[in-house]
């Protein structure tokens, strides 16, 4: 049997794969950029130095759309409980396309003002006795980093983060209500009420799982952007730079997790994801 997304579902599906690719991608570069032997090697720039723009920016750029999508993802779902007979007319195909375009729009225009808050330039290094191409900063680097911080890292990350977790408990609450009448219901009819109710409760169960995932996931990040927005020396050119560069490492860790588990969670919780999968990469119809 052959299973087909939704157009809607293939559009959110598909942004949100780029956005966890992209990350993932990025966080493969600042790996590599730490790497002793790669940045003590004999290269033209400074790759521990070049990376908060090459490598950690594009990483939370990404992470961030993953978010709002994952926010909208919650969303779509809870509608899918609370009004089935009309989530298809709010959440058309068209609609669902233009809020994806527009998530991958609006969040890099938020991180512009920190951007431009830095450049590259090319100074000479008294160690190396070389000129080498290095990351510099401008005078109102501070002001333009606390906009994005503000904008992005705190109200933004904020918003979608508090947006999952009511979505959550309303779908939770929906679920298991529409559980218990199916049940009630079951029971006074003439069929066993055994079974009923289950695929529901597999539904919660999986939901409740990628939810729980993503919220633990996110509360690092959120808690250093909101300390970065209000003390300027911590920062990757600050005076506790060792000390940042160890917190951010692992707040990324929880990130890339966050991007990598999912597939796991799909293929082991939904068995329509599982039986699109085997088609797909192996050939197989699941039996």
């Amino acid at each position: 049997m052959k299973y087909v997304f939704p157009s809607r579902k293939l559009f959110i599906i598909s942004g949100l794969a780029v956005a966890d690719l992209c990350s993932l991608v990025t966080m493969i570069w600042i790996s590599i950029c730490m790497n002793p032997l790669f940045y003590f090697s004999d290269l033209p720039f400074d790759s521990t130095d070049i990376l908060y723009l090459t490598g950690s920016t594009p990483h939370v750029l990404f992470v961030k759309i993953a978010t709002f999508i994952t926010a909208f993802i919650t969303f779509e779902r809870c509608l899918c409980i609370a009004v089935p007979l009309k989530v298809k007319t709010i959440i058309t195909p068209g609609r669902t396309k233009t809020i994806i375009i527009f998530i991958y729009i609006t969040i890099p225009v938020l991180i512009i003002p920190f951007i431009l808050g830095h450049r590259f330039e090319w100074v000479f290094d008294f160690t190396r006795n070389a000129t080498i191409l290095r990351s510099t900063y401008t005078a109102d680097r501070e002001m333009l980093e606390a906009i994005s911080f503000l904008t992005l890292g705190v109200f933004g990350t904020t918003f979608s983060f508090v947006f999952v977790i009511c979505c959550t408990i309303v779908l939770i609450v929906k679920l298991n209500s529409k559980t218990k009448w199916r049940q009630a219901t079951a029971a006074k009819s003439d069929r066993a009420a055994e079974g009923v109710g289950v695929k529901d409760q597999k539904v919660v169960k999986m939901v409740t799982f990628i939810a729980v995932i993503f919220i633990v996931c996110a509360v690092p990040p959120t808690l250093l952007f909101f300390y970065m927005a209000i003390d300027p020396s911590f920062r990757f050119f600050g005076v506790y730079k060792n000390l940042y560069l160890i917190i951010w490492t692992s707040s990324f860790l929880t990130e890339t997790v966050n991007s990598s588990v999912n597939i796991f969670v799909y293929l082991k919780m939904s068995s329509k994801y599982r039986a699109v999968f085997m088609k797909t990469f192996w050939n197989k119809e699941e039996k």
